[in-house]
């Protein structure tokens, strides 16, 4: 196949204006829903440095994967908003690409950037920069493939007049993303810049709000000042410069922008009467263009000489002055940058002795806090004045600071946990007077691998309330406020690691009994523990498997309690508590690969599903008398279509849902493992497909539309799109998608309270839960929207597709030949036919030739080397002489129905012509038939032979049907007869009417004689002779038939076996 040429010319953009109308799925439902997933609570974050936390008077804002939480303090009491932007959103305002030129000239070019980017036209300087099709703002931003990835919001500043939020993402082509904090939660952000190529490294908000500057990692190298208009929050590309240094923070102080990193500190000065004002342009229609736009400046940035410490990585820095700041090294080192006069110099003020991670300041103190749990106050007035030793206090506690500010009431710490802690104004960290006006936002501090709920019962036990764990076997069970209830330690051993290689043992999957007094936990190196939640002891510890345990399922009930695990062994493991409250192992289950899943939902049934597109369903049974011997026995085996991912049951049991790899979703009835609906997990535009995972069945409302309140909906989680997804478990009609976390989604869960209060829990490897609202209504029944379809119009008739209908051979084969008639016609082409291996020409001994079509009324035609009798028939009946050239003819030997025939039986299959054999025989024509009831009758009489006995009513309607068979022949007979008009004279060219009743007596009363002989009686030989005598010679038999009927074989009847002749 050739390959398709790489300059083929696209006659459609891929950004045309002109949408293009999305492919409908044909397995979409038409029914429409109303229900939406929104963000509520966001427990943890993924602040790791001070340029993802910032605050402004009472609030303060952190970064959580894909979305930034902004928290609004009163009092003891907090409330938090979230701000996000989908990678299709569309900006209220957008930003026009400016041609800027670079302060360095010589520098690499960029693909997609805006300093590359070719001049504008002097069209576009007359008519103003046209917008591109893509960022149109009637272009929806509801929906987003896969390729558009969800970057994690990496920094992030408040403005200082605290009505605008400025957020940067990671990745390649990020975004710089101006939210309006006048809103709450927003996923609409006022503008997106995409100026940058690589990660966004910092964001800063100048003093005044006049100003925000973006900074690109390494690899994107550039520094962005944007003018922001302080009424309506739109930018505009200020000033820019090269800036390939590794940064780790950016500062203003003053009217000058600092950036420090890796052995730099950096000072730029924003030039503000670089402003070029904008020129009225005259009219097009004078032939005049207006005059060209200036170059603008670069933005100016100088150096700062380091001096001793020129191998400094310097961290974090804050302003005291408007121009003077305080810059913080890794090492512990603390500096005054003084820029009075203009005459910029950086002097190392003293030595922390410990590592630096943060720094704030509040009121005349500079607060600076280490990684190790260090805290100290310096006094401003001590660095200004210059003196030896600032430090005002000094502290030491376990818990790494990462981050911190001061709101107008309150301090605000994040630790090495991830965990976010509101203190009061007086409180200094790391101190050991414990300050009661501690507000505690909790996080789970390192990856977690998956979500539980844990099942009530009891009255007095909160109702709601879910688990989760990490790797390092951490167990914590937190309530629907994100806080930790309780929490317990799993003992995970870690093997003797020979090298960096070895495996790291990990906690992989728990599960909990009812009320959570029991926790059942797997690790990779297969070893099942059990762990009582009240003692935190071990009950059980044994090796379960080989390698991971991929699932656990636990079955509970008053009287019994069953125990399923998985692995990647290849194997199921089965365990029962005793009536002694020990556990005991009792079967394994094996299977040709990878078990992925297991499932126990009622006491007697085991489901698992495996990497082999297998799903077995297994009995457990009790041997008689011993009702504590149980056992597994396989009942069912599924086959599936692709490898599953995972499965989940249906309330009632009755049916099973498994999602395949190959991105559709199955459901399956238990009672009789057929399939009873499928579905591709395709988005709402039916255009892209995912592989669900976590699958958790949840039930609509009881309402009008769905009284027995049985129907139900499927959420699950895409890993390919990091979003969580809903569908409807019957129809498949996709219902929402949301999404927040950045890295992979490890598990979700749906809370449903006993109201109409649905939530739906999800989990990552960022390490933040996300606690989502579910606001769910009956589906409407209802057309979705579509476009109306184009009215038809009449075609003229010469615009018409040809009329063309092709008979097939069968159905030619339904149609005789018309009767010859007046005149002379071309012979017909003879059929080439293989004779006997027998049949020689001047031989006393023949043959005759065995035909398929054996029906009365067909015309045979006679062979080529004998010559047609005196009285012989039409021209057209003759066959036209051999052609000398032909080529010699293959013998073979005659088939055994062919032996064993008697010669009336041979005249009338050789009877057969070219015409007729083309037009009588055919699929159910009545030559196929007769055979079918001679091989019928043949295998009857053998039947016959054996000893089984014969109902006597059976038998008498066996001897109707005969005699109205006979008497149908002979009717048949008859009207050939008359059809025919004359009798034919040829030798084999026809049956006569006393040939035909011969035949009909032979056939009647051979089966009479077998079944006389299977009731004792026989039919002598003297009567069957007698019936062949009878028989008169045709027209065409002489002499040289009668010779050689003599020495031909004398084969009986033509429905005898060989055997009985």
């Amino acid at each position: 196949m050739a390959s398709t040429p790489s300059n083929r010319l696209k006659l459609t953009p891929s950004n045309s204006p002109f949408l293009t109308r999305p492919s409908r799925s044909p397995i979409r439902s038409r029914l429409t829903y109303d229900s939406s997933l929104s963000l509520r609570r966001v427990v943890g974050t993924t602040c790791g440095s001070p340029t993802g936390f910032d605050s402004v008077q009472s609030s303060f804002a952190y970064i959580a994967g894909g979305a930034v939480v902004v928290v609004d303090v009163s009092g003891e009491h907090y409330s938090q908003r979230f701000y996000r932007a989908r990678p299709s959103a569309v900006p209220v305002f957008t930003v026009t690409p400016v041609n800027h030129s670079s302060s360095t000239p010589n520098s690499t070019p960029k693909a997609n950037d805006s300093r590359n980017r070719s001049a504008a036209s002097p069209r576009d300087s007359l008519y103003g920069a046209t917008l591109d099709w893509a960022d149109s703002p009637n272009q929806k931003s509801g929906t987003w493939t896969s390729r558009e990835r969800i970057k994690a919001a990496t920094c992030l500043a408040l403005s200082r007049d605290g009505r605008f939020l400025a957020v940067g993402e990671t990745g390649y082509a990020p975004r710089v993303l101006i939210f309006s904090l006048q809103d709450a939660s927003s996923d609409t952000p006022l503008v997106s810049i995409s100026e940058h190529t690589f990660g966004v490294k910092a964001v800063a908000w100048s003093p005044d709000t006049k100003y925000l500057a973006s900074l690109g990692s390494a690899n994107d190298g550039y520094l962005y000042l944007w003018k922001i208009d302080p009424r309506t929050g739109a930018a505009k590309l200020f000033q820019q410069n090269r800036c390939t240094s590794h940064v780790k923070g950016m500062v203003w102080m003053g009217n000058n922008l600092i950036t420090m990193g890796v052995r730099h500190i950096k000072v730029w000065r924003v030039d503000e009467a670089s402003t070029i004002s904008p020129t009225k342009s005259r009219f097009p229609g004078d032939g005049s263009f207006p005059a060209p736009q200036p170059a603008q400046k670069p933005l100016a940035g100088r150096n700062i000489l380091l001096g001793s410490m020129l191998d400094a990585t310097f961290c974090c820095a804050v302003s005291i002055r408007e121009n003077k700041a305080v810059i913080c090294s890794e090492t512990g080192s603390v500096c005054l940058l003084d820029d009075t006069n203009k005459q910029m110099k950086l002097v190392r003020l003293l030595d922390l002795g410990f590592s630096v991670s943060c720094i704030s300041t509040r009121n005349e103190d500079v607060y600076i806090g280490g990684r190790d749990g260090q805290f100290v106050t310096l006094g401003i007035e001590g660095i200004l004045e210059g003196r030896p030793d600032p430090v005002i206090h000094n502290s030491q506690s376990g818990d790494s600071l990462l981050a911190m500010a001061f709101l107008a009431e309150n301090l605000v710490t994040v630790d090495a946990t991830r965990s976010i802690d509101i203190w009061g104004p007086d409180h200094i960290p790391a101190s050991s007077s414990e300050d009661g006006t501690r507000i505690p936002i909790p996080g789970p501090g390192e990856p977690i691998l998956g979500i539980e709920k844990i099942v009530t019962t009891d009255s007095d036990t909160e109702t709601e309330s879910f688990f989760t764990w990490s790797g390092s076997g951490s167990i914590r069970i937190w309530n629907m406020g994100g806080k930790v209830v309780s929490s317990l330690d799993v003992p995970i051993e870690q093997p003797d690691a020979v090298n960096e290689l070895d495996l790291v043992n990990q906690l992989v999957v728990v599960k909990a009994t009812r009320n959570g007094k029991l926790f059942v936990a797997g690790d990779k190196l297969g070893v099942l523990r059990i762990v009582d939640a009240a003692t935190k002891e071990l009950v059980m510890e044994t090796k379960a498997h080989a390698s991971d345990i991929q699932d656990i399922a636990i079955y509970e009930d008053d009287s019994k309690t069953l125990i399923a695990t998985c692995g990647r062994d290849r194997m199921a493991q089965l365990f029962k508590r005793s009536s002694g409250g020990d556990f005991e192992f009792f079967q394994t289950l094996e299977h040709n690969a990878k078990v992925v899943q297991v499932l126990v939902p009622w006491e007697d049934k085991i489901i698992t599903c495996s990497l082999d597109r297998s799903l077995q369903i297994h009995d457990l049974v009790t041997r008689e008398g011993e009702p504590d011997v149980m056992a597994a026995i396989q009942a069912k085996m599924l086959s599936l279509k692709a490898s599953p991912a995972s499965m989940v049951m249906s309330p009632d049991n009755k049916y099973i849902y498994v999602s395949l790899l190959d991105r559709s979703l199955y459901q399956f009835d238990v009672g009789t493992g057929q399939p009873m609906t499928s579905f591709k997990c395709n988005d709402e535009n039916g255009l892209e497909s995912v592989v669900l995972e976590s699958l958790t069945y949840g039930q609509f409302p009881a309402g009008e539309l769905n009284p027995s309140g049985t129907a139900g909906f499927l959420v699950g989680i895409s890993n390919t799109d990091k979003s969580i997804r809903i569908y409807d478990a019957q129809s498949g009609a996709f219902m929402d998608r949301e999404w927040g976390h950045t890295e992979a989604i490890n598990g979700v869960i749906l809370m449903e309270s006993e109201g109409s209060d649905r939530k739906v829990i999800s989990v990552g490897e960022d390490g933040t839960i996300m606690i989502w609202a579910l606001d769910l209504e009956n589906p409407t029944i209802c057309a979705t929207k579509r476009d109306p379809s184009p009215e038809k119009t009449v075609a003229s008739a010469s615009n018409r597709p040809p009329l063309r209908r092709v008979l097939s051979k069968a159905e030619l084969a339904e149609f005789q030949r018309p009767p010859s008639g007046a005149g002379r016609r071309s012979p017909p082409r003879p059929t080439q036919r293989r004779p006997s291996r027998f049949h020689i020409a001047t031989s006393a001994t023949r043959t005759p030739m065995s035909e398929k079509n054996t029906s009365p009324g067909s015309v045979h035609d006679s062979r080529p080397s004998r010559r047609p009798s005196s009285g012989g028939g039409s021209r057209s009946d003759s066959p036209p002489p051999d052609s000398p050239k032909s080529r010699p003819r293959m013998y073979r030997r005659p088939s055994l129905p062919v032996l064993n025939a008697t010669p009336s039986a041979l005249a009338a299959r050789k009877k057969s012509s070219s015409s007729n054999l083309r037009g009588s025989y055919g699929f159910g024509s009545l030559s196929m038939a007769t055979e079918q009831t001679c091989r019928q009758l043949r295998a009857y009489r053998k039947k016959l032979s054996s000893s089984d006995s014969i109902n006597s009513d059976i038998l008498a309607e066996l001897d109707a049907e005969l005699r109205l068979t006979a008497a149908a022949l002979g009717e048949r007979a008859i009207r050939s007869r008359s059809n025919r008009g004359m009798a034919d004279q040829e030798g084999g060219k026809a049956v006569s009417e006393t040939v035909l009743s011969s035949m009909l007596d032979q056939y009647s009363e051979r089966l009479v004689s077998m079944l006389d002989e299977k009731l004792r009686l026989r039919l002598s030989e003297e009567e069957k002779d007698a019936l062949i005598k009878e028989r008169p010679r045709t027209a065409g038999e002489g002499s040289s038939s009668a010779s050689a009927t003599s020495g031909s074989l004398d084969c009986g009847p033509l429905c005898e076996e060989p055997s009985s002749a």
